[in-house]
C-alpha cells in the first residue's frame, strides 16, 4: 500500500504565505501618477522628489513634472511632495484595489507646488507672458518673483529690500555695502518712490541722516513680501509721486491652511514667522512674524564701521477675513527700531561727532476690497507711517518725528476685451516735528518748529489693445495738491507697444512727472550783497523717454535693448526781504526760476531666463551718463544776482558702466545653487563748486566696484518638519570695494579731498532653517 507524502508543516505554511503575498500583490496594487507644476506661474516641475508615506516607493519628477510610481499600495495613503526652495506638502489619498487577473488602478494627480516665501491661493494664476505683471504692464519694468527674493537677497543681511540691488542698472549709493540705499540708471535715490501695498512710503529705511558710516536696513522681512516690482522710466502716473523711478512691493497673507511655523538662525539675523487659518469656516488668515538684526556689530569687524549697534529688532502682522465671497477686509503692520553707538569717546577739540542714534519706524494699513463683479474691483485703504530719529552729538542733539495718515481708492474696469481703465484717489495729512538743542556757553539754544499740511493726487489711466492685441496702447493723467504750494501740477504718461512677429515687440513710452516738494513756501534765506533773498519751493520736474526692442528666445528666454532719457529741473519763485533788525517782510520777485537742469541717459542690454528646471538669472549692462548744471540768476535791480552758471558736469549717479548678473539652478531636488556677480566702474564724489572756483580740477571717482557672491541651498524633509541650511561666500574675490566715508573741499586748492572706508571682504555665512 501506497501512501502519497505531503510537504511537511513549516514548508506547507511558507508555501501558503507566498501565495496569499502574490495574490494580495495584484489585489492590492496601484499605480500613482500626476504632474507637479510651480504655483508661481504654473511652470512644470522637473527634480521634484515624490514618495509615498512609510514606504520605500520614491519618484523625481521629470522636466515636463510628471511622475509615475508603479505598484503603489491601495487604500488610505499620502503622498510627500519635497523640493528644496518650496513647501513641503502631503497629499492624501485613497485608491481602489484591482481586482485579481486586472490591470493595476491608476490613480492621478495634479499638484500646485508652493515657494517657502510664497503666497497660496485657492488656484492658481498663469500668466501670458511670464515677464510682465498682471497687475500693468510697463515699459521697461522688471519683477522680482518670491524666488528670486530668496536668492538675491543675502544670507548676511537678510533683506529683501537689497535684491533691488542686483537687478540690471541698479547700483548701491556710493558703491556703500552697508547701504540699501541705490541709485537707478543715474536717478538717486531720492527721487524714487516707495509703495507698501499702494500706500506711499516716504521712508522704509532704518538710518541715521548723514552719516556715511552706520548700516541701514529696510523694514521688510523675506516673510512678508509677495513681490517686487521696479519701474524705472515712464511709469504709469499711479505710482508717479516722485519723478525718477518707482518700486512697488506686495506684501503678501497668511495661508488658508492649519498653522505653518517657519524659524531661521544665521550669523547676522534670527527670524520667526507663523501663519495659517482662524474663524469660523476658516474665513480668517494670519501671518505673524520678527526679526533680530545683529548686523552692525559684524559690519563694525568686517568693514571697519566705527558704530556698534545696540540692536536691531522688527514685526509685522497681516490679517485678513473674507466678510463675503467677494469683500475682503485685511489689516497689515510693521514696525521696528534700529540703535547706534559709537563707543570711541576721543573726540578732537572743535569737532563734532555722532555719539549715538536711533532710528523708529512704523506702517499700517487697514484695507477692504470688493470685487464688484467679475470685472470691477474696488480697493480702498487708509493708512499710518511714522518716522522717528534720534541723533546725539558731542555739542548738538537733534530729535525729528515725521507722521503722515492717509486714506485712498483704486477703482479697476475691465471694460472690453483686455482693456483696462484704472482710476483712483488719495488724502495724505503729513505732520512734521524738528527739535535741535545745540549746548553752546553761556546758555544752550533751543530750536523747534512743526508743521501740518494736506496734500490730494487723482489719476485715471487707460490700457487698450488693438489689431488682435499686436498693438497695446497705455496712458494717464495725474493731478496733484499741497495746500502750501501754489502750483498744482498735472502729469501725463503715454507708451505704446507693437508684436511685430510672435516673438518680437518694440516699445516706446515718455512721461513727465511732478515731485512736489516736502512742504510749499520759503523755507530757507541768505545775505547776498546786503539783501535778504528766499527761495519758495516749486515741484521738481522730469520728462522721461524710453524706446525698445524686444525678442523672445523661447517661452522663457528674452532679449531686450532699451535706449533711456530722463531730463530734469530744478525750479524755484524768488523773494527778497529786508536785514534784521527789520521785520521779515518778504516780497515775490521772480517766479518759476530755473536753478538747475539735469538729465540722466544711457543704454541698457538685458538676458534673461526665468525658469525653475534650468538655468535661471539675468545678465544686464547699462551705460548711463548724468550731467547737471545750474544757472545764473539775474533779477531785477536793486536785486543782486547770486549762483553761477556752469557747464554740464556729472552727478553723484554718474556711473558710465554696470554690470547686474545673476544666475540660480536646482541642481538635485534637494540642492539649490546660485550666484551673483555685480560691477559699476566709479560713481563721482563732486564738491558743487564751479569751474570758475575749482579751476577745472578733475572730479574724483569712487570704484570701481567688483563683488561676486555665491550660495547654496541644501533641504533635508522629514514626516512633520524640514531642515535647510543656506551657505554664502560674499565678496570671493575679496575685492577692496571702498565706500564714501566723508569729503572736503580745500580752501586754498578747492581741490575734493576724499575720505574712503573698507566694504564687506571676503565672508563666508550660513544658516539654518526649520519649517513646521
Amino acid at each position: 500500500m501506497r501512501v502519497a507524502t505531503r510537504p511537511s508543516q513549516p514548508l506547507a505554511f511558507l508555501l501558503v504565505s507566498l501565495t496569499l503575498l502574490f495574490a494580495g500583490t495584484n489585489a492590492y496594487a496601484t499605480d500613482l501618477t500626476g504632474k507637479i507644476t510651480n504655483a508661481q506661474g504654473g511652470e512644470p516641475l522637473g527634480k521634484v522628489h515624490i514618495a509615498v508615506v512609510g514606504t520605500q516607493l520614491v519618484a523625481v519628477t521629470a522636466n515636463d513634472g510628471t511622475f509615475r510610481i508603479a505598484n503603489g499600495p491601495a487604500g488610505e495613503q499620502a503622498l510627500q511632495i519635497s523640493a528644496v526652495g518650496y513647501r513641503t506638502i502631503s497629499v492624501p489619498f485613497k485608491s481602489a484595489a484591482a481586482a485579481p487577473g486586472n490591470p493595476n488602478e491608476v490613480t492621478e494627480f495634479s499638484i500646485s507646488l508652493l515657494p517657502d516665501n510664497f503666497q497660496h491661493t485657492e488656484k492658481v494664476v498663469v500668466n501670458a507672458d511670464i515677464f510682465q505683471s498682471p497687475e500693468w504692464p510697463a515699459v521697461g519694468d522688471t519683477t522680482l518673483t518670491s524666488s528670486e527674493l530668496q536668492q538675491t537677497s543675502t544670507v548676511l543681511v537678510n533683506d529683501p529690500f537689497r535684491s533691488l540691488q542686483a537687478l540690471p542698472g541698479v547700483s548701491a549709493s556710493s558703491n556703500n555695502d552697508l547701504f540699501a540705499q541705490f541709485s537707478v540708471m543715474g536717478a538717486p535715490y531720492e527721487k524714487v518712490g516707495i509703495y507698501v501695498d499702494d500706500v506711499f512710503v516716504p521712508n522704509l529705511l532704518h538710518s541715521v541722516p548723514g552719516e556715511r558710516d552706520a548700516p541701514t536696513l529696510s523694514l521688510l522681512t523675506g516673510g512678508d513680501v509677495a513681490d517686487m516690482r521696479l519701474l524705472p522710466v515712464a511709469y504709469p502716473v499711479r505710482y508717479a509721486d516722485a519723478a525718477g523711478a518707482a518700486v512697488v512691493i506686495r506684501t503678501r497673507e497668511g495661508d488658508p491652511s492649519p498653522p505653518l511655523i517657519h524659524a531661521s538662525v544665521g550669523m547676522a539675523t534670527s527670524e520667526l514667522l507663523g501663519q495659517g487659518a482662524f474663524g469660523p469656516n476658516h474665513k480668517a488668515t494670519w501671518l505673524i512674524g520678527a526679526r533680530k538684526s545683529y548686523i552692525g556689530y559684524l559690519e563694525r569687524y568686517f568693514a571697519n564701521s566705527r558704530f556698534s549697534q545696540d540692536g536691531f529688532y522688527d514685526a509685522n502682522m497681516k490679517l485678513t477675513y473674507a466678510l463675503t465671497p467677494s469683500q475682503t477686509l485685511s489689516l497689515y503692520a510693521t514696525g521696528g527700531q534700529l540703535g547706534i553707538h559709537d563707543p570711541n569717546t576721543k573726540v578732537p577739540p572743535g569737532q563734532s561727532f555722532l555719539v549715538d542714534g536711533t532710528s523708529d519706524l512704523a506702517v499700517a494699513r487697514l484695507g477692504w476690497k470688493w470685487a464688484a463683479s467679475p470685472k470691477l474691483l474696488v480697493d480702498t485703504r487708509a493708512a499710518f507711517v511714522r518716522t522717528g530719529s534720534y541723533q546725539n552729538y558731542v555739542r548738538t542733539t537733534f530729535r525729528g518725528l515725521d507722521r503722515e495718515w492717509s486714506i485712498g481708492t483704486n477703482v479697476s474696469w475691465n471694460w472690453g476685451h483686455g482693456a483696462i481703465l484704472q482710476t483712483g484717489y488719495s488724502l495724505r495729512r503729513p505732520h512734521v516735528n524738528i527739535a535741535e538743542v545745540v549746548n553752546q556757553p553761556p546758555l544752550p539754544l533751543f530750536v523747534s518748529f512743526r508743521f501740518s499740511d494736506v496734500r490730494q493726487d487723482f489719476y485715471i489711466q487707460n490700457s487698450l489693445p488693438l489689431w488682435q492685441d499686436r498693438i497695446r496702447i497705455e496712458g494717464g493723467l495725474r493731478w496733484s495738491k499741497l495746500n502750501t504750494e501754489r502750483e498744482q501740477p498735472v502729469t501725463e504718461q503715454f507708451s505704446v507697444s507693437l508684436k511685430a512677429a510672435s516673438n518680437t515687440t518694440f516699445e516706446a513710452g515718455w512721461g513727465r512727472y511732478a515731485q512736489l516738494p516736502g512742504r510749499g513756501g520759503v523755507l530757507g534765506a541768505a545775505s547776498v550783497q546786503g539783501v535778504l533773498i528766499g527761495l519758495g519751493n516749486l515741484p521738481y520736474l522730469s520728462s522721461h523717454y524710453i524706446v525698445a526692442a524686444e525678442q523672445r528666445l523661447g517661452e522663457r528666454t528674452r532679449l531686450r535693448i532699451e535706449a533711456f532719457d530722463r531730463q530734469n529741473q530744478t525750479r524755484a519763485d524768488i523773494f527778497t526781504a529786508p536785514l534784521p533788525p527789520a521785520p521779515f517782510v518778504f516780497t515775490l520777485v521772480a517766479c518759476s526760476v530755473t536753478l538747475n537742469r539735469d538729465h540722466s541717459r544711457g543704454l541698457q542690454v538685458l538676458l534673461q531666463r526665468r525658469s525653475e528646471n534650468r538655468l535661471s538669472g539675468w545678465i544686464g549692462y547699462t551705460y548711463t551718463q548724468a550731467r547737471s548744471r545750474s544757472y545764473q540768476i539775474t533779477l531785477p535791480s536793486p536785486v543782486p544776482t547770486f549762483d553761477f552758471d556752469t557747464p554740464y558736469e556729472p552727478t553723484e549717479q554718474d556711473q558710465p558702466h554696470t554690470a547686474n548678473v545673476f544666475g540660480s539652478y536646482r541642481l538635485t531636488p534637494s540642492v539649490r545653487l546660485s550666484a551673483k556677480a555685480l560691477y559699476g566702474s566709479g560713481f563721482p564724489v563732486t564738491s558743487g563748486l564751479p569751474l570758475s572756483v575749482t579751476g577745472g580740477l578733475p572730479i574724483p571717482r569712487i570704484g570701481p566696484y567688483e563683488r561676486i557672491d555665491l550660495r547654496g541651498e541644501k533641504s533635508w524633509t522629514f514626516q512633520r518638519w524640514k531642515l535647510s541650511l543656506y551657505t554664502e561666500l560674499l565678496n570671493v574675490t575679496n575685492h577692496d570695494n571702498r565706500r564714501l566715508s566723508a569729503f572736503f573741499v580745500d580752501p586754498v586748492t578747492h581741490k575734493t579731498i576724499v575720505n574712503t572706508g573698507p566694504g564687506l571682504p571676503f565672508i563666508p555665512t550660513a544658516g539654518l532653517g526649520f519649517d513646521f
